[in-house]
Protein backbone atom coordinates (compact mmCIF):
# COMPACT_ATOMS: atom_id res chain seq x y z
CA UNK A 1 0.00 0.00 0.00
CA UNK A 2 3.17 2.31 0.03
CA UNK A 3 3.31 3.09 -3.35
CA UNK A 4 -0.56 3.67 -3.24
CA UNK A 5 -0.61 6.22 -0.86
CA UNK A 6 2.49 7.83 -2.53
CA UNK A 7 0.16 7.98 -5.61
CA UNK A 8 -3.02 9.34 -4.30
CA UNK A 9 -0.25 12.00 -1.99
CA UNK A 10 0.45 12.69 -5.94
CA UNK A 11 -3.22 13.75 -6.56
CA UNK A 12 -3.94 15.74 -4.06
CA UNK A 13 -4.88 13.31 -0.89
CA UNK A 14 -2.74 13.25 1.69
CA UNK A 15 -4.57 10.64 4.34
CA UNK A 16 -1.25 10.93 6.94
CA UNK A 17 -2.30 14.62 7.32
CA UNK A 18 -5.42 13.73 8.34
CA UNK A 19 -4.17 11.21 10.93
CA UNK A 20 -4.98 8.07 8.74
CA UNK A 21 -3.15 5.00 7.22
CA UNK A 22 -3.80 2.18 5.32
CA UNK A 23 -2.57 -0.97 6.13
CA UNK A 24 -3.63 -4.95 6.25
CA UNK A 25 -6.71 -5.38 8.66
CA UNK A 26 -7.26 -7.79 10.76
CA UNK A 27 -10.61 -7.99 9.50
CA UNK A 28 -9.24 -9.33 6.30
CA UNK A 29 -8.03 -7.27 3.74
CA UNK A 30 -7.00 -3.75 3.97
CA UNK A 31 -7.87 -1.07 6.07
CA UNK A 32 -7.90 2.59 7.36
CA UNK A 33 -5.73 2.88 10.83
CA UNK A 34 -5.56 6.11 13.01
CA UNK A 35 -2.24 7.29 13.36
CA UNK A 36 -3.53 9.96 16.12
CA UNK A 37 -6.28 10.41 18.26
CA UNK A 38 -9.24 11.25 16.20
CA UNK A 39 -13.06 12.86 16.95
CA UNK A 40 -16.33 12.34 15.74
CA UNK A 41 -16.70 14.70 12.97
CA UNK A 42 -12.73 15.51 11.98
CA UNK A 43 -11.75 15.01 8.38
CA UNK A 44 -10.40 11.96 7.74
CA UNK A 45 -9.38 12.28 3.68
CA UNK A 46 -10.09 15.02 1.38
CA UNK A 47 -10.25 13.97 -1.84
CA UNK A 48 -10.27 16.72 -4.86
CA UNK A 49 -12.35 16.35 -8.32
CA UNK A 50 -10.99 14.22 -10.19
CA UNK A 51 -9.59 12.01 -7.55
CA UNK A 52 -13.13 9.77 -8.39
CA UNK A 53 -13.86 7.43 -11.25
CA UNK A 54 -17.11 8.45 -12.36
CA UNK A 55 -19.39 7.55 -14.96
CA UNK A 56 -18.39 10.97 -16.73
CA UNK A 57 -14.60 9.71 -16.10
CA UNK A 58 -15.50 6.88 -17.95
CA UNK A 59 -17.68 8.65 -20.82
CA UNK A 60 -14.29 10.89 -21.46
CA UNK A 61 -11.38 8.07 -20.95
CA UNK A 62 -13.62 5.81 -23.56
CA UNK A 63 -14.75 8.62 -25.63
CA UNK A 64 -18.31 7.31 -25.71
CA UNK A 65 -21.43 9.44 -24.31
CA UNK A 66 -23.62 6.59 -24.24
CA UNK A 67 -22.10 5.02 -21.11
CA UNK A 68 -24.40 7.46 -18.90
CA UNK A 69 -27.00 5.10 -18.81
CA UNK A 70 -25.41 2.38 -17.67
CA UNK A 71 -22.83 3.64 -14.62
CA UNK A 72 -21.65 0.18 -13.59
CA UNK A 73 -21.36 -1.03 -17.00
CA UNK A 74 -19.58 2.41 -17.39
CA UNK A 75 -17.09 1.80 -14.31
CA UNK A 76 -16.43 -1.71 -15.42
CA UNK A 77 -15.18 -0.83 -18.73
CA UNK A 78 -12.77 1.78 -17.46
CA UNK A 79 -11.18 -0.56 -15.21
CA UNK A 80 -11.24 -3.07 -18.20
CA UNK A 81 -9.74 -0.16 -20.53
CA UNK A 82 -7.18 1.05 -17.66
CA UNK A 83 -5.77 -2.67 -16.87
CA UNK A 84 -5.03 -2.79 -20.92
CA UNK A 85 -3.22 -0.13 -20.61
CA UNK A 86 -0.88 -1.64 -17.65
CA UNK A 87 2.00 0.57 -16.44
CA UNK A 88 0.96 3.49 -19.05
CA UNK A 89 -2.06 3.60 -17.09
CA UNK A 90 -2.39 6.67 -14.96
CA UNK A 91 -4.36 4.60 -12.34
CA UNK A 92 -1.93 1.66 -12.58
CA UNK A 93 -0.78 1.96 -8.98
CA UNK A 94 -4.30 2.35 -7.64
CA UNK A 95 -5.41 -0.78 -9.85
CA UNK A 96 -2.40 -3.66 -8.65
CA UNK A 97 -3.91 -3.04 -5.52
CA UNK A 98 -7.54 -4.30 -6.06
CA UNK A 99 -8.41 -7.85 -5.67
CA UNK A 100 -6.92 -9.56 -8.54
CA UNK A 101 -9.08 -13.15 -8.60
CA UNK A 102 -12.86 -11.70 -9.93
CA UNK A 103 -15.30 -13.48 -10.24
CA UNK A 104 -13.84 -16.70 -10.11
CA UNK A 105 -15.20 -18.87 -6.35
CA UNK A 106 -17.21 -15.82 -5.79
CA UNK A 107 -21.05 -15.27 -5.80
CA UNK A 108 -21.05 -14.17 -9.48
CA UNK A 109 -19.94 -18.10 -10.44
CA UNK A 110 -17.12 -18.48 -12.37
CA UNK A 111 -15.20 -15.96 -14.95
CA UNK A 112 -16.67 -18.12 -17.94
CA UNK A 113 -20.13 -18.81 -16.19
CA UNK A 114 -20.57 -14.79 -16.77
CA UNK A 115 -19.32 -14.27 -19.88
CA UNK A 116 -21.35 -17.70 -21.14
CA UNK A 117 -24.32 -15.77 -19.57
CA UNK A 118 -23.58 -12.24 -21.11
CA UNK A 119 -23.29 -14.44 -24.82
CA UNK A 120 -26.83 -16.12 -23.89
CA UNK A 121 -28.17 -12.83 -22.66
CA UNK A 122 -27.25 -11.13 -26.07
CA UNK A 123 -29.00 -14.22 -28.19
CA UNK A 124 -31.87 -14.26 -26.14
CA UNK A 125 -32.70 -10.30 -26.48
CA UNK A 126 -30.98 -10.06 -29.77
CA UNK A 127 -32.01 -13.04 -31.96
CA UNK A 128 -31.75 -10.91 -35.19
CA UNK A 129 -28.50 -9.86 -34.61
CA UNK A 130 -29.12 -6.00 -34.11
CA UNK A 131 -27.47 -4.65 -30.80
CA UNK A 132 -29.25 -5.67 -27.72
CA UNK A 133 -28.10 -2.22 -25.99
CA UNK A 134 -31.61 -1.20 -25.04
CA UNK A 135 -32.20 -4.46 -22.64
CA UNK A 136 -28.49 -4.72 -21.20
CA UNK A 137 -28.46 -0.94 -20.39
CA UNK A 138 -31.68 -1.03 -18.20
CA UNK A 139 -30.36 -4.64 -16.46
CA UNK A 140 -27.01 -3.02 -15.73
CA UNK A 141 -28.16 0.41 -14.50
CA UNK A 142 -28.75 1.21 -11.39
CA UNK A 143 -32.47 3.31 -11.88
CA UNK A 144 -34.98 0.47 -11.27
CA UNK A 145 -37.13 2.84 -9.15
CA UNK A 146 -37.00 2.44 -5.32
CA UNK A 147 -35.97 -0.38 -3.18
CA UNK A 148 -36.46 -4.14 -4.01
CA UNK A 149 -38.57 -6.18 -1.70
CA UNK A 150 -35.85 -7.83 0.64
CA UNK A 151 -35.02 -11.12 -0.53
CA UNK A 152 -33.64 -14.52 0.46
CA UNK A 153 -29.89 -15.20 0.18
CA UNK A 154 -30.38 -17.45 -2.70
CA UNK A 155 -32.51 -14.81 -4.48
CA UNK A 156 -29.59 -12.25 -3.85
CA UNK A 157 -27.04 -14.37 -4.99
CA UNK A 158 -28.86 -15.36 -8.14
CA UNK A 159 -29.58 -11.17 -8.83
CA UNK A 160 -26.05 -10.59 -8.54
CA UNK A 161 -25.40 -13.43 -11.30
CA UNK A 162 -28.06 -11.98 -13.43
CA UNK A 163 -26.67 -8.74 -12.67
CA UNK A 164 -22.86 -9.33 -13.66
CA UNK A 165 -24.46 -11.13 -17.01
CA UNK A 166 -26.28 -8.28 -18.14
CA UNK A 167 -23.07 -5.99 -17.15
CA UNK A 168 -21.07 -8.02 -19.31
CA UNK A 169 -23.19 -8.29 -21.78
CA UNK A 170 -23.38 -4.69 -22.71
CA UNK A 171 -20.09 -4.16 -21.94
CA UNK A 172 -19.25 -7.23 -24.71
CA UNK A 173 -21.58 -5.43 -27.28
CA UNK A 174 -19.61 -2.43 -26.52
CA UNK A 175 -15.94 -3.37 -26.29
CA UNK A 176 -15.62 -6.94 -27.44
CA UNK A 177 -11.87 -6.63 -27.08
CA UNK A 178 -11.78 -6.13 -23.59
CA UNK A 179 -13.76 -9.35 -22.74
CA UNK A 180 -10.54 -10.98 -20.83
CA UNK A 181 -10.51 -8.27 -18.43
CA UNK A 182 -14.29 -8.41 -17.93
CA UNK A 183 -14.97 -10.70 -14.69
CA UNK A 184 -12.27 -9.28 -12.95
CA UNK A 185 -13.99 -5.73 -13.49
CA UNK A 186 -17.53 -6.51 -12.81
CA UNK A 187 -16.66 -8.54 -9.47
CA UNK A 188 -14.25 -4.87 -8.72
CA UNK A 189 -17.26 -2.86 -9.19
CA UNK A 190 -20.10 -4.86 -7.84
CA UNK A 191 -17.84 -4.88 -4.37
CA UNK A 192 -16.05 -1.39 -4.40
CA UNK A 193 -18.85 1.27 -5.86
CA UNK A 194 -20.12 3.66 -3.74
CA UNK A 195 -23.26 5.86 -4.81
CA UNK A 196 -22.98 9.38 -4.03
CA UNK A 197 -25.09 11.75 -3.95
CA UNK A 198 -26.96 9.88 -6.48
CA UNK A 199 -24.14 9.16 -8.59
CA UNK A 200 -22.44 5.81 -8.41
CA UNK A 201 -18.40 6.20 -8.38
CA UNK A 202 -15.20 4.09 -7.68
CA UNK A 203 -13.55 6.20 -4.95
CA UNK A 204 -9.52 5.09 -4.48
CA UNK A 205 -8.69 4.24 -0.89
CA UNK A 206 -12.32 5.06 0.75
CA UNK A 207 -12.95 1.36 -0.86
CA UNK A 208 -10.15 0.03 1.03
CA UNK A 209 -12.19 0.71 4.41
CA UNK A 210 -14.35 -1.41 6.38
CA UNK A 211 -17.72 -0.82 7.61
CA UNK A 212 -19.07 -0.46 10.91
CA UNK A 213 -22.42 1.49 11.63
CA UNK A 214 -21.12 4.19 13.69
CA UNK A 215 -18.09 4.29 11.20
CA UNK A 216 -17.92 8.33 8.98
CA UNK A 217 -20.04 9.00 6.26
CA UNK A 218 -18.60 11.25 2.73
CA UNK A 219 -20.08 14.54 2.08
CA UNK A 220 -19.60 16.61 -0.56
CA UNK A 221 -17.90 20.14 0.36
CA UNK A 222 -18.61 24.09 -1.19
CA UNK A 223 -15.61 23.12 -3.00
CA UNK A 224 -17.14 20.62 -5.14
CA UNK A 225 -14.48 17.55 -3.10
CA UNK A 226 -15.41 14.96 -1.42
CA UNK A 227 -15.07 14.85 2.30
CA UNK A 228 -14.91 11.60 4.21
CA UNK A 229 -15.98 12.54 8.27
CA UNK A 230 -15.55 10.60 11.01
CA UNK A 231 -18.40 8.91 12.64
CA UNK A 232 -16.92 8.29 16.08
CA UNK A 233 -13.68 8.55 18.33
CA UNK A 234 -10.55 6.87 17.34
CA UNK A 235 -7.54 6.37 19.46
CA UNK A 236 -4.03 5.92 18.12
CA UNK A 237 -3.83 2.37 16.37
CA UNK A 238 -7.18 2.15 16.13
CA UNK A 239 -9.06 0.99 12.94
CA UNK A 240 -11.05 3.71 11.08
CA UNK A 241 -14.33 2.67 9.57
CA UNK A 242 -17.04 3.79 6.67
CA UNK A 243 -20.74 3.16 6.99
CA UNK A 244 -21.40 2.12 4.21
CA UNK A 245 -24.94 2.75 4.50
CA UNK A 246 -24.91 6.61 5.11
CA UNK A 247 -25.50 8.26 2.42
CA UNK A 248 -23.56 5.58 0.16
CA UNK A 249 -25.64 2.66 -2.30
CA UNK A 250 -25.97 0.31 0.15
CA UNK A 251 -26.02 -2.60 -2.88
CA UNK A 252 -21.89 -2.63 -1.88
CA UNK A 253 -20.94 -6.17 -1.98
CA UNK A 254 -17.90 -5.54 0.50
CA UNK A 255 -20.36 -5.42 3.29
CA UNK A 256 -23.38 -7.74 2.03
CA UNK A 257 -20.70 -10.87 1.82
CA UNK A 258 -20.72 -13.56 3.69
CA UNK A 259 -18.53 -11.70 6.64
CA UNK A 260 -18.24 -11.82 10.67
CA UNK A 261 -17.98 -8.11 10.81
CA UNK A 262 -21.36 -7.10 11.29
CA UNK A 263 -23.50 -9.56 12.00
CA UNK A 264 -26.41 -7.60 13.59
CA UNK A 265 -26.66 -6.04 9.79
CA UNK A 266 -25.83 -8.36 6.88
CA UNK A 267 -28.05 -9.84 5.46
CA UNK A 268 -25.67 -12.69 4.48
CA UNK A 269 -24.92 -15.79 6.27
CA UNK A 270 -22.11 -15.47 8.73
CA UNK A 271 -18.80 -17.35 7.19
CA UNK A 272 -17.35 -17.40 10.88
Amino acid sequence: MEACNAWAKSHGVDAHKHGVEFRASPLGGMGAFATKAINAGDTLLLLPRGFAVTPYVCEVALQDASLARSPRAALALFLCHERARGPKSPWAVWLATLPAEGLDGSAFGTSADVLAAAAATRRAENPGGAPADAYTAWMASDDTGGDPPAKSYEEEIEGCRSQAAATAAFCVGKRPDLAMHLPWAIAAVATRAFRVNGVVQLLPLVEKMNHSARGGRLVVTSAGELALLAGATYAVGDEVFLNYFDGQDASCLLYTSPSPRDATLSRMPSSA
